[in-house]
């Protein structure tokens, strides 16, 4: 009896599921001593509160996986020299700050950033610490003016993939009231880290 096209599609899924489902049975047998260790990810939101350290100051994010580096809103970005090393000077303003905060860090380098439907832009990346759930992150922000942007920090794959998934349906999963990283305050005097 001749197979039907539907039929022929069937047996291609089933045959494909079964293979799907062997391979990690298979896995189980023995561990690999290269595998690397699991990591353990949060699920969080598309929006989500973060605060900047070491002033404790709590700003919206945005998790995007479909940008690269992190980015933050800062204004009245210069340059200058300290040390013989390049440093950038910006303002910042967090939902709990009530006045800007003037900001000085070392430039780490300098990113070219494709935006949608227009050119590649130069922007300065310096690094930053966040915390979140109580846990201390330190990554890299490209500062850009996100005025005409609902949210002033978008976080994206170079911090997510060892942080985070995204459940895109989703908002504020972690309440800021209740994050641990809101309790503790603005930190001791910052450590030199970058000289």
């Amino acid at each position: 009896m001749p197979r039907s096209p539907f039929h022929s599609l069937l047996i291609r899924i089933v045959l494909f599921a079964l293979g799907a489902l062997t391979i990690p049975v298979a896995a189980l047998g023995k561990e690999s001593k290269s595998a690397p260790p699991v990591r353990e990810k949060l699920v969080m939101g598309w929006l989500e509160s973060v605060f900047l350290k070491p002033w404790n100051i709590r700003v919206t994010a945005k998790l995007d996986t479909g940008a690269k580096t992190p980015s933050l809103h800062a204004d009245h970005v210069e340059h200058f020299t300290r040390d013989g090393r390049e440093w950038v000077r910006f303002t910042l303003v967090g939902a709990d700050s009530p006045k800007p905060l003037v900001v000085e860090r070392v430039l780490v380098r300098t990113a070219y950033v494709k935006t949608h439907g227009g050119p590649a832009t130069k922007r300065d990346v310096v690094k930053l610490t966040l915390c979140k759930n109580g846990r201390d992150y330190e990554t890299e922000f490209t500062l850009d003016d996100r005025s005409n942007f609902n949210y002033p920090l978008l976080l994206g794959r170079s911090f997510l993939e060892n942080v985070a998934l995204v459940d895109p349906s989703a908002t504020f999963l972690y309440k800021a009231e209740q994050d641990p990283c809101r309790g503790k305050g603005p930190t001791s005097p910052e450590r030199k880290k970058d000289e």
